[in-house]
């Protein structure tokens, strides 16, 4: 009797430890911080070195490729990171195929979309009212991210009148847009053709700006950022045209304000004419005797100011500028040279490698 009971006992535990290990085996898709898992089965033990063809993710409805992205085995557990964040309002489809078995299949919605507008324009440069004839770019920052291809149909010009400038009037290049890589700055250039005196557009038609004359820069509401969404608010700036600027930027003319040693006043440089904007950012640099001095740098007063301040107080000594000659003024002047014997085949933002130091004393 007591070998029966034994018998019967062992039976039972055989029983229950499969039907436990069927349980755990059975694989079950999760969607877990952003990350797809496949959790109930050891993916530890298995052999492959490709899950793709096994575990793929599939983003709305229709014949779609799967998404892109990395697989790892963290724990037992088979994990799926897609290479972009998912999105709200976008339903997902997760298929593991088990091998030498069936294929299982879940699908998941993606958080709740914010539909709260938050972008608007926080800047334009420059930032005068006045802007030379043969002014070069006008930068737009925006608060958020924006969707692309869509500035043409969404940036005007109007004229004294109201009127959008467009056609053979349009003062603003189409086509490629340049943006900076978070989407919340584009570079918007004006027709160089009309900017450069021995050019026929200028001759015929005149520069995109006129001394004297008035125009509104106007940007529509309607402008979807990179979420899909309006802008909070649409955006008016108006200025007006002033002489052209022709004469290069010359660092001798520059006004440098040390400040005193042991403090952490900021270095003041002040320019006789706007400079750009975008360029300021990133083309004068401190240097002393231990090599580059680490800071934050403000641009000021309507582009004619620029302020360094340090990150430790300055300590006595002699310092320089440095400063990069492809650096602008709003005509696309640079050091050395006017933009009208500029030889360009695509306005871009310049790269040189070429400085000029500016010295100065910290006392």
């Amino acid at each position: 009797m007591r070998k029966f009971y034994l018998a019967r006992f062992v039976c039972l535990a055989v029983i229950a430890f499969v039907a436990v290990t069927a349980i755990a085996q059975t694989p079950a898709i999760q969607l877990d911080s952003g990350a797809f898992k496949v959790t109930g089965w050891n993916a530890a033990a298995a052999t492959i070195k490709d899950w793709s063809p096994l575990f793929k993710i599939f983003a709305g409805t229709g014949d779609v490729p799967p998404l892109l992205g990395t697989y790892a085995v963290e724990g037992s557990t088979l994990v799926f990171h897609p290479r972009y964040p998912i999105a709200g309002g976008v339903q997902y489809r997760a298929v593991f195929q088990i091998p030498n078995g069936t294929a299982i299949t879940k699908t998941f919605d993606g958080p709740q979309r914010d539909s709260t507008p938050r972008a608007r324009v926080v800047n334009v440069y420059p930032s005068a009212d006045v802007l030379p004839s043969n002014q070069l770019r006008l930068y737009i920052y925006f608060s958020a991210p924006m969707s692309r291809g869509e500035a043409a149909q969404h940036i005007h010009i109007l004229d004294e009148n109201g009127k959008a400038l467009e056609g053979a009037a349009a003062v603003l290049l189409r086509g490629e847009e340049l943006w900076d890589p978070n989407y919340q700055r584009l570079t918007m250039t004006f027709d160089p053709g009309r900017i450069k005196r021995e050019l026929t557009s200028n001759k015929m038609i005149g520069p995109p700006i006129a001394e004297g004359k008035r125009y509104t820069l106007t940007i529509d509401r309607e402008w979807k950022d990179a979420r899909g969404l309006p802008m909070v608010e649409g955006f008016r700036k108006q200025y007006r045209g002033g002489p052209a600027q022709r004469t290069p930027p010359d660092p001798k003319q520059w006004n440098v304000n040390p400040p005193k040693a042991g403090t952490s006043g900021a270095l003041v440089v002040e320019f006789p004419n706007p400079m750009n904007y975008a360029l300021l950012q990133r083309m004068i640099q401190v240097s002393g005797s231990q090599g580059t001095i680490a800071g934050s740098i403000a641009v000021e007063r309507q582009e004619t100011q620029w302020r360094f301040t340090p990150r430790e107080a300055w300590k006595p000594g002699n310092y320089r500028l440095i400063v990069d000659t492809g650096i602008e003024d709003l005509a696309g002047n640079h050091i050395g040279q006017p933009f009208d014997i500029d030889v360009f085949e695509k306005v871009t933002e310049r790269i040189t490698a070429a400085t000029v130091p500016i010295p100065f004393t910290i006392r």
